[in-house]
């Protein structure tokens, strides 16, 4: 039938030829008991006599055949589970799992009935079977394993697998086994392989490996760690030629800029005569470029370079253009606030507000791109002009056709290649000559060669040994002087200074003044005199500091340990405090030009609300020291500093005081900086705005003076004022002010406030305050310029407008930072200086002219 049914589906074709033979194995019903049958219960007795039973014809039931070709070969050996095999029934009520059998010591007792039974159950498999057989006898002599139950269904079980693998593993072992947990104790036991059949073979083999694979493991740690090391080294030494490679290019090319230089400031010397009167630019740039670990410790460093506004000043000369390189970037508000300021210079002239004129075509301020994005690398302004292309650019498209130089604050090598850059000179000297002659101990140097009094001290100090060595000989020869200063070669506003009173706190103060005055003064100066004291006090002095001797800034040092290690490892110098209460500290500005020429641009006394050693700001002129004097002192060191090829802008510090011993005034340098100074900035902006004319020498500002003509107050009608002879001018100023509280008020709504209190320019009488915005983000900080006509009465009028606007600002409960209350007491402590002054002065008028009108006449 389903030959018919293929052929029809053209399975098979017609013309096929289909023979059709007999199987081999006739297929018949198998005999099938009743299930009642099962379950009879014998009626004969348990002891009668035994039957013996029928035999019963096995009949089976082939498999059928396979669907597929490939199951087809797999099948062959393999035990079909759908077969069924009747057997006798003594048999039929055996299940296959009782074909187990035993393997005593990995043999197979091939006679034991249960061995013989398992083999004639499975006779069809059988040839799989014995393989899988000999496999388990082999794995359970070598592992000398005495006894073991093989479950017959597991072992069939396994069959197929083995088929595919042909190899057993301890797993499959385990399965087949009847007590698999006693087989895997007895497996993991150490050694049991080497119990059983070749064990001392496979011993030998495993101790040969085990050793060869040590032998090898080590070999190849040791291989292993010398790539290692030398991938290091080779890493190591490829970043040594670059980082060489990169010193000699960055070497060659600071060489390169340092020549430039030079080559540039010669032909601005030889030209300077005509530059200076023809039409010209001048690139300010601020910048600070002390060394990384100064600036990393200056508090708000960007606003520190921006304090120098008054720079843009320059723009009184009609010649001149101004590019102002700012450290912030300046909002519209400043923007607007410093262009109203600078276009008042005309009407200043004419004493008529209305005559301002835009300026703003002849100043520029540019911000270069870097200072947003490297905002915490404490990067100096010329560090950050040099890596912002676009502000490079715009400075070059803004100077092009025309004279330009560049004048720098405190000069950094980058300043060279930012010249290099715009191709312009730069009106300053080299960077390691202002470094070095600025630093305390180089200052020294040029002060002792210009032939200037000086402090009595120590320069170039790297040792404690030195230091406490030298200092003790300076108390033995100088011990008038109670305050002894150390200051770091290197640091900036105040910050690396500290003081001792030694005298004080010596024990032995008063031996060594009876020794002095039995010695003489003769004698006690000869070493043989001054031994027995030195000892004495080089054994105190040492603890003498350690606990009485402070820095001026304690947030820098909080103590002298970690300022002495500051001082020692950069190096210092020790200088005297002036012996007197009474202590003024002057600040002078001078500039070299490049011909030769030396002037004097501004001189100041200072003031310090912030400590006595540190400048809040300078009253300018000065009134403490002889003109001429102060003059002559000056120009001394200007000389020396010529001679050490030094260009451009440079301040002078210097303190003055009345010796008690001979009652004389007694005037020392203490400071020099090769930079552009805040005080001469501030000199710019007042002479910008009082139109006056500063003699530097003669420490006078002259201003002229307007007043309109009697037709206009009688009339109203508007006449042009008429200019007075000039009068004296004064002007309080400081870029130090700190309030906290300043950050709550917008500049528009400061401005206003003042405005309301009355606090601003008259530009007619040229006399008021004008305040210096430095930054609009966290407005803070404030400079603020007072000029008028008379010294005391422009202290008074900075205290008050400074008072007021304390009390605007400040709340009952203020717990932040300010130092407007210290800065308004300085300054009432110089007006009683001033008033008991000029009370002394008329006195000794007074007493001047009794002894005139005493005299007898003759």
């Amino acid at each position: 039938m389903w030959i018919l049914s293929m052929i029809e589906r053209g399975l098979i074709p017609p013309t096929a030829r289909i023979t059709l033979q007999n199987p081999p194995i006739i297929p018949r019903a198998a005999p099938l008991h009743n299930f009642d049958e099962a379950h009879k219960t014998p009626s004969a007795a348990p002891f009668a006599t035994t039957q013996k039973p029928q035999p019963i014809p096995e009949a089976k039931i082939a498999p059928k055949t396979q669907g597929s070709k490939g199951k087809g070969r797999r099948s062959r050996g393999r035990l079909d589970r759908k077969s069924i095999k009747v057997t006798s029934p003594s048999r039929a009520l055996q299940s296959p799992w009782d074909y187990d059998f035993v393997i005593y010591n990995g043999i197979i007792d091939k006679t034991a009935p249960d061995f013989v039974a398992f083999k004639e159950h499975f006779n069809l498999s059988w040839g799989s079977i014995f393989s899988l057989l000999e496999h388990i006898e082999k794995f359970l002599r070598d592992y000398a394993i005495p006894e073991v139950k093989i479950k017959g269904n597991n072992l069939v079980a396994l069959l197929p697998e083995f088929e595919l693998k042909n190899k057993l593993t301890r797993y499959d072992l385990l399965s087949v086994s009847e007590n698999p947990a006693h087989i895997q104790m007895m497996l993991n036991h150490p050694g049991q392989r080497y119990k059983g059949q070749g064990g001392k073979v496979k011993a030998i083999c495993k101790i040969q490996a085990t050793w060869k694979g040590y032998k090898a493991r080590k070999s190849f740690l040791t291989f292993r760690r010398q790539k290692w090391a030398s991938g290091i080294i080779a890493i190591a030494w490829l970043l040594h030629c670059h980082k060489i490679r990169l010193k000699k290019i960055l070497k060659e090319s600071r060489e390169r800029h340092l020549q430039n230089f030079r080559t540039r400031a010669k032909h601005l010397a030889a030209n300077w005569n005509r530059i200076r009167t023809s039409r010209r630019t001048i690139i300010h740039i601020p910048s600070l470029g002390y060394s990384q670990p100064v600036r990393r410790n200056i508090a708000d460093f960007n606003t520190e370079q921006n304090m120098q506004l008054g720079r843009l000043c320059d723009i009184t000369d009609a010649n001149v253009s101004v590019i102002y390189i700012c450290s912030h970037q300046l909002n519209d508000d400043l923007l607007l606030y410093y262009k109203k300021i600078l276009s008042l210079h005309a009407a200043v002239k004419s004493g008529n507000l209305e005559d301002k004129s835009d300026l703003q075509d002849r100043f520029k301020m540019i911000t270069p791109e870097a200072i947003n994005i490297f905002t915490k690398h404490h990067m100096c302004l010329a560090t950050h002009l040099k890596y912002s292309p676009k502000a490079i650019k715009r400075i070059k498209s803004l100077t092009r056709g025309t004279e330009a130089y560049i004048v720098s604050g405190f000069p950094h090598r980058d300043d060279l290649a930012v010249a290099d850059m715009l191709d312009v000179p730069i009106l300053g000297p080299e960077p390691a000559v202002a470094h070095l002659y600025s630093s305390k101990s180089g200052s020294k140097s040029v002060f002792d060669s210009a032939n200037v009094p000086v402090p009595p001290g120590l320069r170039d100090l790297y040792s404690h040994q030195q230091m406490i060595e030298q200092l003790s000989q300076l108390v033995i020869d100088h011990l008038e002087i109670q305050r002894w200063l150390f200051k770091m070669d290197y640091e900036f506003g105040g910050n690396g200074t500290a003081f001792c009173d030694i005298l004080s706190h010596l024990k032995c103060h008063k031996w060594v003044l009876k020794e002095s005055s039995r010695h003489g003064r003769e004698d006690w100066h000869k070493k043989w005199a001054q031994e027995p004291a030195l000892v004495k006090i080089s054994e105190e002095l040492a603890g003498i500091l350690a606990q009485h001797a402070q820095p001026v800034n304690k947030k820098r040092f909080s103590t002298w340990r970690e300022f002495l290690h500051t001082f020692l490892s950069q190096g210092g110098v020790v200088e005297a405090y002036p012996p007197a209460e009474s202590v003024t500290n002057l600040t002078v500005d001078m500039l070299i030009e490049p011909n030769g020429e030396i002037r004097v641009l501004s001189t100041g006394d200072q003031f310090h609300a912030d400590g006595p050693l540190i400048s809040s700001g300078t009253t300018m002129p000065q009134t403490s020291v002889d003109p001429q004097v102060l003059s002559s002192l000056c120009l001394q060191i200007g000389n020396a500093c010529k001679m050490r090829n030094v260009v451009g802008y440079l301040s002078i510090d210097l303190v003055t005081f009345i010796d008690p011993s001979t009652m004389e005034q007694q005037v020392w340098a203490t400071g020099l900086d090769l930079s552009y100074s805040n005080q001469l900035a501030l000199t710019q902006l007042t002479l910008y705005l009082t139109s006056g004319h500063l003699d530097a020498r003669l420490s006078s500002l002259k201003v002229p003076r307007f007043v309109s003509n009697k037709e206009e107050r009688t009339s109203g009608l508007k006449v042009p004022s008429v200019p007075l002879q000039a009068t004296p001018g004064y002007a309080v100023m400081t870029t130090q002010l700190r309030h906290n509280n300043l950050s709550l008020v917008f500049h528009y709504t400061f401005l206003q406030m003042c405005k309301v209190h009355g606090i601003g320019y008259d530009i007619e009488n040229r006399q008021g305050t004008v305040f210096i915005f430095f930054e609009h983000l966290k407005r803070d900080r404030l400079g603020m310029l007072t000029i008028g006509d008379d010294l005391q009465g422009v202290l008074m009028t900075f205290a008050h407008d400074l008072f007021i606007i304390h009390q605007e600002i400040s709340a009952p409960n203020m717990q932040g930072e300010t130092n407007f209350k210290t800065t308004i007491d300085e300054t009432k402590v110089i007006l009683g200086v001033i008033e008991e002054n000029k009370m002394r002065y008329e006195e000794e008028l007074q007493s001047k002219d009794n002894k005139n009108l005493s005299k007898p006449d003759k």
